[in-house]
């Protein structure tokens, strides 16, 4: 068979700073045995060395292209790539990661064999700074609903038709940590994904990689909003993943990214409130709740008191009604309100028996009324309260929680 009559392959590598490794990762593109392949290297001006190391290879010609030019990051150096290529088939390998021998020519073979295909993956290892294999990556057979509880698609191990990458739109720049996973869900959607059970790609994991800098932040946004994006909420597998390795972000940490994104379901929102843009509550604080999102279970309150009486008294309404009252006795305070909203929307007071007369920090000769700095207020739905109840129990304990929680994902 001629060359000509082979489908061409066009490898994209997203480049910046990784004179390190790419000389190993352009090297296991061009010693492929498969003979019908095209290297872009999308580069974001790099200053380390990395675009001599590009230049050495320039004499290539057809089998090896590159730009270097400040780009926005790495799913736009993607794109920029798959607009670039001319193969009808796209291998995505980043600046560090590696071929295995013959990984090209399998995968061709197997979309040969699998006309109706839109994306296939093989095996992958993680392995070092010095290639040293550290341990395999998990690889299952395709299922959308196993896609639901982890990335389950190795990506440098991973090809694509062309038209079906543009069809989706190629990767979503908004992602600039798991816009892998992104892609998966979306192209999973529109095209069947099939698999190769042989070690295809190597991926690289050190302290310095973005899998391991990035994955709280952006990783759990990113995560989250992919999630409740495709599948309405997140899986146990990840919520356990990130509060064990996480945990000493603290709870409200992770309220405010699972209220955010919806995670767990329509959640209360606080749309006004009187609360000072310093934090400090007036003697009666009023918020407006908006339950229509979701319905309140309870108010979660984290504050302190600086002044000099040591006992502070509250006093709860919901809607003109006295609905709870509670007392704190610590200069540091935590305290969860059970109260439920009613109707849509609903009006919350929560009044202190501490009034304070300040001079206002924007003008001193302003005097306002303060009771206590309130740092945090969150309404919380019923999952909401019942994940901060466990979290704060403890590690083991939000272990626990997350592993009978039985979620309902959109399939």
């Amino acid at each position: 068979m001629s060359m000509q009559s082979l489908p061409l392959v066009s490898v994209i590598t997203p480049s910046y700073n990784q004179a390190k490794f790419i000389k190993r990762t352009i090297d296991s593109v061009l010693t492929q045995d498969y003979p019908h392949i095209e290297l872009i290297v999308v580069d974001g001006a790099s200053t380390d060395g990395t675009v001599g190391i590009l230049q050495q290879y320039s004499h290539l010609q057809d089998r090896f292209r590159y730009v270097s030019e400040p780009d926005r990051g790495q799913s736009h150096a993607i794109n920029k790539g798959l607009q670039m290529a001319r193969g009808e088939i796209i291998g995505w390998l980043n600046s560090d990661d590696t071929y295995f021998p013959g990984a090209i020519r399998k995968a061709v073979a197997a979309f040969q064999q699998h006309p109706e295909w839109g994306v296939v993956y093989g095996k992958g290892l993680h392995i070092d700074e010095n290639d040293k294999v550290k341990y395999p990556y998990i690889w299952v057979e395709f299922d959308r609903k196993k896609l639901f509880n982890f990335n389950l698609i190795c990506q440098p191990a991973a090809f694509l038709r062309k038209h079906a990458f543009e069809a989706v739109g190629g990767v979503n720049e908004e992602h600039d940590w798991c816009m892998d996973y992104d892609l998966w869900n979306r192209i999973s959607l529109h095209y069947p994904i099939g698999t190769i059970p042989e070690f295809l790609a190597n991926s690289r994991l050190y302290s310095a990689c973005k899998t391991y800098v990035y994955e709280l932040e952006p990783g759990f946004s990113e995560i989250l909003k992919t999630s409740v994006k495709h599948h309405g909420t997140i899986s146990n597998e990840w919520l356990y993943h990130y509060t064990q390795k996480h945990y000493n972000q603290g709870a409200f940490w992770f309220l405010h990214k699972l209220k955010a994104y919806h995670a767990f379901g329509p959640s209360p929102q606080i749309i006004a409130s009187n609360r000072y843009s310093d934090a400090w509550a007036p003697q009666n604080l009023r918020m407006t709740i908006e339950a229509s999102y979701g319905p309140m279970h309870a108010l979660l309150i984290k504050g302190s008191n600086h002044n000099t009486a040591p006992l502070l008294h509250f006093h709860v309404m919901r809607n003109g009604k006295l609905v709870h009252k509670f007392q704190v006795t610590h200069e540091r305070f935590q305290v969860v309100i059970p109260i439920t909203s009613e109707g849509q929307r609903c009006e919350v007071s929560i009044f202190c028996s501490q009034q304070i007369l300040q001079s206002h920090p924007n003008n001193p000769k302003v005097k306002r009324s303060i009771s206590y700095h309130l740092e945090e207020v969150l309404p919380l739905s019923y999952e909401e309260y019942q994940f901060y109840q466990e979290f704060t129990k403890g590690k083991a304990q939000i272990e626990q929680w997350v592993n009978r929680r039985v979620p309902s994902p959109r399939t």
